[in-house]
């Protein structure tokens, strides 16, 4: 195995023996490939640098680079997009571990022979890598240890170079949403919107859910109006709502004037209501049924829908004369609620009207502390919420609650998994 930090200023040699120069930096172009190869070396001398491609080298040992030809392109250096130097862009920057789900710095890089290319095989991320790094060479071969991720499982960050790069970010979509939010909020606002950009909307809009407030503000600010827009469709309606009043109030106008206009108009009612009101925090993705309706109708709705609300624990049943032509239900007046559990355990023919039962309900003007306080104490997992005439509007769930009075510990609820 080799180490970057031990290869730098090594003498390089010709196939004569003769020296060219000392190693200045390892070229390497980042792609989908678990083990990058190495592209070529840059070489010192005293007058410049010189780039001498991987098919010339015929060994790298800790004591010298060996070369299989005489011939040299003496023109001077000069990187090309694509192209990563591993000491000036990658060593002592900062990499993603995905295992880790977390921020490392590289201390060091491992490099190996695989198939007769030499190739980028992991970082070394110990303290003891960077001691070896700063104590005498006859020293730091007594400095033992080392703490080694695997190249394949690091993300290497495109603005740590100062080229144009095309690096894939496709595992970050496979990492849960509050892992992402805390690397997001650690890294500098250029590297937290290169991450975002690369994620599927889906992704970003759960990501940005759980960053602060700030960072979620800047990001927003920051990118095409067009993409902020559709990630915001992604986000529940009442998170949207919180989003857009962090704005500029004519940013946050041109956003939402680029929604979808069925998401934009639930957005809008929501920022009617006070920011600290049970409305804000209320979601209206509800699903509703009538008295008269029989479980297995219930059932095959709930089946033929292309998506649920999540979480799903209760169908709202409400009056079937109070709902208008083509509405959903919302603006009815509310009945009872039939819990999930019950449904599924009760006869297929038998009426919601003989299985519902009566909950209490917050007002949408209530502060938002009334919702926590109704669900601990009727042990609800949501709360309905009507309006002055006891039409519902919405629910609250037991996560919009403790989101709104526990916002920093709700959003650091992943962080023991965080390395």
């Amino acid at each position: 195995m080799l180490f970057v930090s031990q290869l730098m200023n090594l003498m390089v040699r010709a196939r004569d023996g003769s020296d060219i120069g000392m190693l200045s930096d390892v070229v390497v172009r980042i792609d989908d490939r678990s083990y990058p190869p190495i592209s070529g070396i840059v070489v010192r001398d005293q007058r410049r640098a010189m780039f001498i491609p991987a098919a010339d080298i015929v060994a790298i040992t800790h004591s010298n680079i060996a070369l299989n030809t005489m011939q040299l392109n003496l023109q001077r250096f000069s990187r090309r997009d694509g192209e990563v130097l591993l000491n000036k862009d990658v060593l002592d920057h900062q990499i993603i571990d995905i295992n880790g789900r977390r921020i490392v710095r590289v201390n060091d890089i491992q490099m190996a022979r695989i198939e007769h290319e030499y190739c980028v095989v992991g970082v070394d991320i110990s303290p003891q890598a960077l001691l070896r790094r700063l104590a005498p060479r006859a020293a730091a071969q007594y400095i033992i240890g080392r703490q080694v991720i695997s190249w394949a499982d690091a993300q290497y960050l495109a603005s740590a170079a100062p080229v144009q790069l095309k690096v894939s970010y496709n595992r970050l979509n496979d990492m849960s949403a509050v892992d992402l939010a805390r690397i997001v909020d650690a890294l500098s606002f250029r590297e937290s919107a290169e991450i975002v950009a690369a994620l599927d909307d889906e992704t970003a809009a759960e990501t940005l859910e759980e960053v602060s407030d700030e960072r979620m503000a800047d990001l927003l600010e920051g990118m095409d109006q067009e993409r902020a827009a559709d990630i915001l469709e992604e986000m529940t309606p009442s998170a949207a709502a919180d989003a857009l009043e962090d704005l500029d109030a004519d940013v946050a106008e041109q956003i939402l004037a680029r929604m979808e206009p069925e998401e934009a108009e639930d957005v809008k009612e929501l920022l009617a209501y006070d920011g600290d009101s049970v409305g804000r925090s209320m979601t209206t993705d509800l699903v509703v049924a009538y008295p008269d309706d029989r479980v297995e109708d219930v059932i095959r709705g709930l089946r033929a829908r292309d998506e649920l609300p999540d979480p799903l624990t209760e169908i709202y049943v409400v009056e079937h004369d109070d709902v208008e032509e083509g509405m959903d239900g919302i603006g009815a007046r509310l009945i009872g609620i039939v819990r999930i559990p019950k449904l599924l355990v009760t006869g297929a023919d038998v009426h919601l009207r003989d299985i519902l039962e009566e909950v209490p309900t917050i007002h949408v003007d209530d502060p938002s502390e009334n919702a926590a306080r109704v669900l601990g104490e009727y042990n609800l997992t949501a709360v309905p919420v009507v309006d002055s005439v006891g039409m519902l509007v919405g629910a609250v769930s037991v996560d919009d609650a403790l989101a709104v009075l526990l916002p920093d510990i709700w959003h650091r609820r992943g962080s023991r998994n965080f390395g």
